[in-house]
């Protein structure tokens, strides 16, 4: 899902990283700096499927097989979470496009992500790249 993504919908040489850690400011004021403690923090921080950086903007990516109600919240938080994220600091003045990918068409997920402003995309299987050996 992610590679379709990346080749129909963005322009080349873009920055993307796929399970970004979002490494919230909130989060990461409350802990100590013994190595223990970061080690729980990286795996405690919520992975967004893709981040990517563009010179205009961020774009907030979810890849859901099979979207549900609950992700378009997910996607929510998630923005949140970015707008507090210690390393994004010089694009956080940017627009945050907020995304979210399925392979199955839910009216629901469509009706709940209009008012949100997340582009709701159905991914035809059909053009979904081959897995690789």
């Amino acid at each position: 899902m992610s590679e379709w993504y990346k080749q129909y919908r963005l322009p080349p040489n873009t920055t993307v990283r796929y399970q970004y850690s979002i490494f919230d400011s909130v989060q990461v004021s409350r802990t100590t700096v013994s190595a223990e403690d970061a080690s729980a923090l990286q795996r405690a921080m919520p992975r967004l499927d893709m981040l990517v950086i563009l010179p205009d903007g961020i774009q907030l990516v979810e890849l859901k097989p099979n979207a549900q109600l609950k992700d378009v919240g997910q996607v929510l938080q998630y923005e949140r979470y970015l707008q507090r994220d210690i390393f994004l600091k010089p694009h956080l003045g940017q627009p945050i496009k907020r995304v979210l990918c399925s392979l199955q068409e839910n009216a629901s997920v469509r009706a709940a992500c209009e008012p949100e402003n997340i582009e709701y995309i159905v991914i035809p299987i059909s053009e979904l790249p081959p897995i690789p050996d």
